[in-house]
């Protein structure tokens, strides 16, 4: 299953339980932030899986209400029963790190999916 708009795409991969959820803006703003949020949080179609990817891969700024909005929806996020794992690029990771380290409490960071899937299938042995 998957589903593609303007904002996001997601991708359930099936043989790793996996959400793929994608960000295509490059830049998020409050606004997008928002969108996103509400979106998400009435996506009607999600099916189940059990760990979740955040493929930020290709933001490259982010706008300070926009991170508190997108913490928020990783509450949402979080209904994944294992591992919540976020890809971003090793740039935009030491800029978010500086400014809002408290969002490196909840999820584990890697720069491609490939190596997120891989953390996920080791620690699930």
């Amino acid at each position: 299953m998957s589903v593609n708009n303007t904002l996001y795409t997601y991708t359930h991969l099936p043989e790793d339980d996996i959400l793929l959820f994608t960000l295509k803006l490059t830049t998020i703003e409050k606004d997008a932030a928002t969108a996103i949020y509400e979106a998400y949080s009435n996506e009607k179609t999600l099916p189940d899986f059990s760990d979740f990817i955040l493929d930020a891969g290709k933001v490259t700024d982010i706008s300070n209400p926009a991170i508190g909005i997108l913490m928020k929806s990783m509450s949402i996020m979080k209904k994944a029963k294992g591992y919540l794992v976020l890809v971003m690029s090793e740039a935009f990771l030491q800029k978010i790190m500086v400014d809002h380290p408290e969002m490196f409490n909840y999820m584990a960071v890697f720069h491609t999916v490939d190596d997120a899937k891989a953390f996920i299938s080791r620690s699930r042995k």
